[in-house]
């Protein structure tokens, strides 16, 4: 528990401070995101940064205005090219979301709040938007990585990590296209400490390490 609550707090502090390749020819032009999806995202991660120390009237605010965004978008959601799969999964984060945060448990709120913008991301990507999706999911998954040690679920972190590596360089050679070599660099490096810290079992600093690649997606997204 002593270890549990070490990890927590360090998860506050980190995400409060933290709060595709280019295809040949000519590109796509780029999206509107509609506002309710918009919405939806801004939403989740306020409650990422409250849960931690209990802001509960304020992510119940932010729970009520996920719904309503999401009732105001669903019925566009499959005429803009959206399958049932995803908008089954964000029927199903939201319900997760609110049962979470209704108990007032921190954790299960924290994940049910990423399970949204994961949904939530893979929306955004229908509208070609100005900052590439697969930035918004190395900031899905650099949080998961966080949440997956908190929970002592090692696996999963391994998984995350995985996939975030692979995300990255799927969306690497954009971002140096937009001047981010140095920004790049910074999180290739996070991304080696990460592993190193995964691969010994040092929770301390594969959280703290994640929290820094947190800000340098940021960086990346200012890029744009």
């Amino acid at each position: 528990m002593k270890r549990y609550l070490q990890i927590l707090l360090l998860l506050v502090i980190i995400l409060l401070g933290a709060c595709g390749t280019k295809p040949a020819g000519t590109p796509a032009p780029i999206g509107v995101v509609p506002n309710s999806l918009q919405t939806i995202e801004a939403a989740a991660e306020d409650i990422i940064d409250y849960a931690p120390s209990g802001g509960w009237d304020q992510i119940g605010k932010d729970v009520t205005d996920i719904g309503s965004a999401w009732k105001s978008y669903q019925p566009q959601a499959g005429k803009d090219g959206a399958s049932q799969e995803l908008q089954d999964a964000m029927m199903a984060a939201i319900e997760k979301l609110q049962t979470a945060s209704a108990a007032k448990d921190s954790a299960a709120t924290m994940q049910g709040s990423n399970d949204v913008s994961a949904a939530v991301v893979e929306m955004f990507a229908l509208y070609n938007p100005g900052i590439p999706a697969d930035i918004g999911r190395l900031d899905v998954l650099e949080r998961q990585v966080i949440l997956d040690v908190a929970a002592n679920d090692y696996a999963s972190a391994q998984t995350s990590l995985a996939k975030t590596k692979s995300v990255w360089e799927t969306v690497k050679p954009s971002v140096l296209e937009h001047g981010g070599q140095a920004v790049g660099a910074e999180f290739e490096t996070s991304l080696a400490k990460q592993e190193s810290a995964l691969n010994s079992g040092d929770d301390t600093t594969l959280t703290t390490e994640a929290g820094n690649a947190l800000e340098i997606v940021d960086e990346m997204e200012r890029l744009y």
